[in-house]
């Protein structure tokens, strides 16, 4: 394996198409930087996929984020993504980051929970010898993983999204980030959004119909419910706070 640092640097330029009116980067986009920023330390300390004993092939899959926003990035601004991985145990991997603006200012924070897939097969593997150690155990957490999130009670608002060819990423299913627009657009607006807590239970995949139910306002936070369509099966729970 590549002798790279455990805490990795990913510098970012928030661009036009990544902002929307108020020219303000978006959870959304937020979300694709924490991703692409965990891409590049996984490719290039050579733990971005591993062989399967039997043949094949094992790839990360995310199964929870937690992101909390303290405030968004403006258009042009540059940023930087810290990211490492800061707990392992046998199954699953955990890794957090840390969004930064060019003083240095805390933007955001969030933690990810990683299973290992076999690709072919689409069920979880254990992680391999390669992963041993590489865990940043005297990094102080960026945000841990509380209470799961839970479905709305009731639903107040509730749209349906169809899973597009440009929805998925390279393992053929929809993109992690994607669950998270499904459930805010669900929203008339999104202004105030300060936490999201996303739990992911199954996959999307084109053709499938994706109903969002988002539940009311209560103590500043609301539930989120994300089903397939055709026969109610829970892709994903998540929870929003708001200010």
């Amino acid at each position: 394996m590549s002798d790279v640092p455990l805490v990795w640097t990913e510098p970012f330029a928030i661009r036009a198409t990544e902002v929307g009116p108020d020219e303000t980067a978006s959870a959304l986009t937020i979300c694709d930087l924490l991703q692409e920023a965990a891409g590049e330390h996984a490719r290039a300390s050579g733990r971005e996929g591993f062989p399967l004993a039997g043949g094949g092939w094992a790839t990360w899959v995310m199964s929870r984020l937690r992101l909390r926003v303290g405030r968004r990035p403006a258009m042009r601004e540059r940023v930087a993504v810290e990211t490492w991985p800061s707990a392992l145990d046998g199954l699953r991997a955990t890794r957090d980051f840390r969004v930064t603006g060019a003083d240095s200012e805390a933007l955001a924070v969030a933690t990810s929970l990683w299973f290992l897939i076999d690709v072919a097969r689409r069920r979880p593997v254990r992680l391999p010898p390669a992963m041993d150690g590489f865990e940043a155990t005297d990094k102080p957490r960026a945000l841990t993983l509380g209470d799961p999130p839970e479905p709305p009670a009731t639903v107040e608002h509730a749209r349906t999204f169809a899973v597009r060819r440009s929805d998925l990423d390279r393992v053929g299913h929809a993109n992690n980030a994607r669950f998270v627009e499904w459930a805010i657009e669900a929203l008339p607006e999104d202004a105030g959004l300060r936490e999201v807590d996303v739990l992911y239970r199954s996959e999307a995949v084109v053709g499938d119909d994706v109903v969002s139910d988002v539940g009311p306002l209560e103590n500043g936070s609301r539930a989120h419910r994300l089903l397939r369509a055709s026969d109610g099966r829970l892709l994903a729970l998540a929870r929003t706070t708001w200010t």
